[in-house]
C-alpha cells in the first residue's frame, strides 16, 4: 500500500510538473550568423530543435573596410553552441536541415564537434546536380560537394526523411511539415480558400535547385503556430495558399529566404496574417525592398524584426531597436529572441540592447 501510495504521488508530481512546464514559454533564438540560417528552439522541459546550421568556418564573416584587416569572428558553429550554452542546452535532441545549400549546411561538422545530436531530420536526396563548366573553387560549396560529406558525418545517428503531412514531437513542441522535396502538403477538406486578389498575382520564376526542395513546417505550442519555410520560393507559397490555404493563421513568421524578394510574397501573407515577423538576413544578403513593402502592406501588420541592418534598401529597415545588428556598428553577433506562450502570446527581445516588445494572444 505504502509502495502504491508513493507512485501515485510520483505520478501526480510528474502530471504537475509537465503541466507546470507547458504554462511556460517556448524559446525562440535566431541565432546571427551573417546571412545564413540557423533558428534555435527550446522547449520548457529543455528539449532542442535546431534548424539549420550556418555557414563553414571561414565564410559568411563581415569583410572589412578596403585597407582594413578583420578580426578573428566566431564560427557559424561557435555562435549557435554559445546560444545553445547560455540556455542550459547541452544536447540538440533534434537537427534539422532544411536543404543543402552552404548556409545551411555548412556548420553542420563545427556544431557536431562541439555538442551531441540526437535525431537528423532532412529532406532526403540532394538533386541540385553541379554544371559541368563550375570552377572547382564553387563547385566545393555547392550542394553536390556537401552532401556526401553530410551523410558520412550522420552515419550512426537516428535519421529520418520527411514528407509533407509528417509529424514530429519534441516535448511540448509539435512540427507539422508542409514542405519537403518539392512536395507539399495536400489540402485538408475543411480548407478554406485562399486569399482573392493576392492569389492573382505573379508568383516568380521557377526555382530548380535545392531552395524549392526545402523542408518546411509549422510549429505548434499549445494554441501558438510558428510558419518557418527555409528558403522555399515564390510559387511553392502561392500554391500553399491558393486555393485553399493549407496553412492558416501562424503567431509568428520566420521570413523565408533571409528575406530575398525571390519569397514571402503577398498570398502568403495574407493567408497565414502573421503578427510577428523575425527576419535572418545579412547586412548584405536579403532584406529586400519588396519584402518590406509586402510585410508592410500585409492586412495583419506583422511587427518585423532584423538580424542586420539591409544595405540593399536601408531605406526600408526598422528602427535601430529592431535591428540586433544595425548599420554602421559593426557586427556584435546578437540574436534576436522570441518567447512564445502558449496561449499565442510573443515576447521578442534584441539581444544587443535588451529592447523588447510583448504582443498579446489572438
Amino acid at each position: 500500500m505504502k509502495a502504491l501510495r508513493l507512485a501515485v504521488l510520483c505520478g501526480a508530481l510528474s502530471l504537475a510538473g509537465a503541466a507546470q512546464a507547458a504554462e511556460k514559454p517556448l524559446t525562440v533564438v535566431m541565432v546571427d550568423v551573417d546571412g545564413g540560417a540557423a533558428t534555435l528552439f527550446v522547449t520548457p522541459e529543455g528539449k532542442s530543435l535546431l534548424v539549420d546550421t550556418g555557414w563553414p568556418a571561414g565564410m559568411g564573416v563581415p569583410r572589412p573596410a578596403p585597407g582594413a584587416t578583420a578580426p578573428p569572428q566566431p564560427t557559424s558553429a561557435e555562435r549557435i553552441v554559445a546560444a545553445a550554452a547560455k540556455l542550459g542546452v547541452r544536447k540538440i535532441d533534434y537537427l534539422l536541415i532544411t536543404h543543402y545549400h552552404v548556409d545551411h549546411i555548412g556548420g553542420l561538422q563545427g556544431v557536431m564537434a562541439r555538442m551531441p545530436v540526437g535525431t537528423f531530420l532532412d529532406h532526403g536526396v540532394n538533386r541540385e546536380e553541379t554544371p559541368p563548366d563550375t570552377p572547382p573553387a564553387m563547385a566545393a560549396n555547392l550542394p553536390a560537394s556537401f552532401y556526401p560529406g553530410y551523410l558520412k558525418a550522420i552515419a550512426g545517428h537516428p535519421h529520418r526523411v520527411v514528407k509533407p503531412g509528417d509529424k514530429v514531437q519534441i516535448g511540448s513542441l509539435a512540427l507539422t511539415f508542409v514542405a519537403a522535396d518539392a512536395t507539399l502538403i495536400p489540402a485538408p477538406p475543411h480548407a478554406r480558400p485562399g486569399p482573392g486578389p493576392e492569389c492573382v498575382l505573379g508568383s516568380g520564376v521557377p526555382q530548380v535547385d535545392e531552395n524549392p526542395r526545402s523542408a518546411g513546417f509549422v510549429a505548434s505550442y499549445g494554441k501558438a503556430r510558428i510558419l518557418d519555410l527555409a528558403d522555399l520560393t515564390l510559387d511553392q507559397e502561392k500554391q500553399l495558399v491558393c486555393p485553399a490555404n493549407r496553412l492558416g493563421r501562424v503567431d509568428v513568421l520566420l521570413v523565408s529566404h533571409h528575406g530575398t524578394a525571390l519569397s514571402t510574397g503577398p498570398a502568403l501573407l495574407a493567408a497565414t496574417a502573421p503578427r510577428v515577423a523575425l527576419m535572418a538576413n545579412g547586412s548584405r544578403k536579403g532584406g529586400d525592398k519588396e519584402v518590406f513593402e509586402n510585410l508592410a502592406a500585409a492586412r495583419s501588420k506583422p511587427a518585423v524584426w532584423q538580424l542586420h541592418g539591409a544595405t540593399r534598401s536601408p531605406e526600408t529597415n526598422r528602427p535601430a531597436d529592431y535591428i540586433a545588428n544595425p548599420l554602421p556598428t559593426p557586427d556584435g553577433f546578437y540574436a534576436v529572441t522570441a518567447l512564445v506562450s502558449p496561449n499565442g502570446a510573443v515576447r521578442v527581445t534584441n539581444a544587443r540592447n535588451g529592447f523588447s516588445e510583448t504582443y498579446p494572444g489572438r
